[in-house]
C-alpha cells in the first residue's frame, strides 16, 4: 500500500551460509558415494572373483576423480536454477534471489557458480568477504547480482 515502508530483505550471514554449505557438502559426498558404490557393485557383480576387486576399486577412483566436479556443478546449478536454493539452504531457511528480489534463472545460477569457483580459489577469501560486506555478499553474489536472504 502507498505510504507503508517497504521491508528490506534480511540477508543471511556468514555462519548461516557456512552451515548450509556444510550440509550441502555432506549431502553431495553421501549421494556421490552411494552412486559410486552402486557402480562398483555392478562392475564386481559381472566378475565377482577377488582378483578383479583391485582393478574395480582403481577404476572407481578414476571415475570419481573425473566425474565428481561435474556432479558438484550439476547439484548447485540444478537446485539454484530451479528453486533458488540447495538442500542445505532449504534446511537453513535461506534462498538465493536477484538483487531486485526476483527468482534466479538457470543462466544466473551458472554465472553464480563460476563466481563461486573464483571465490574459493584465493584460500576462500571470496567467501569470507561476506563477513565484512554490508549486504553480507560473497564475491560470487556481487558477480551475479544475487543475494542470500532468510526466507
Amino acid at each position: 500500500m502507498p505510504g507503508e515502508p517497504t521491508s528490506q530483505p534480511q540477508y543471511a550471514g556468514f555462519l548461516a551460509r557456512g552451515m548450509a554449505m556444510g550440509i550441502d557438502i555432506l549431502l553431495i559426498h553421501l549421494l556421490y558415494f552411494c552412486c559410486l558404490c552402486a557402480v562398483a557393485a555392478d562392475l564386481w557383480a559381472h566378475s565377482p572373483h577377488w582378483l578383479t576387486l583391485i582393478p574395480t576399486i582403481l577404476f572407481c577412483l578414476l571415475l570419481f576423480l573425473l566425474t565428481f566436479p561435474l556432479f558438484v556443478a550439476v547439484y548447485f546449478l540444478a537446485l539454484h536454477g530451479w528453486q533458488g536454493q540447495t538442500l542445505g539452504k532449504m534446511f537453513m531457511g535461506l534462498k538465493v534471489v536477484r538483487v531486485d528480489g526476483g527468482e534466479v534463472t538457470p543462466g544466473l545460477a551458472f554465472l553464480r557458480f563460476i563466481g563461486f569457483c573464483l571465490s574459493i580459489l584465493p584460500l576462500g577469501l571470496g567467501l569470507f568477504w561476506s563477513i565484512i560486506d554490508r549486504e553480507k555478499c560473497a564475491w560470487h553474489d556481487h558477480l551475479a547480482a544475487t543475494r542470500v536472504v532468510l526466507k
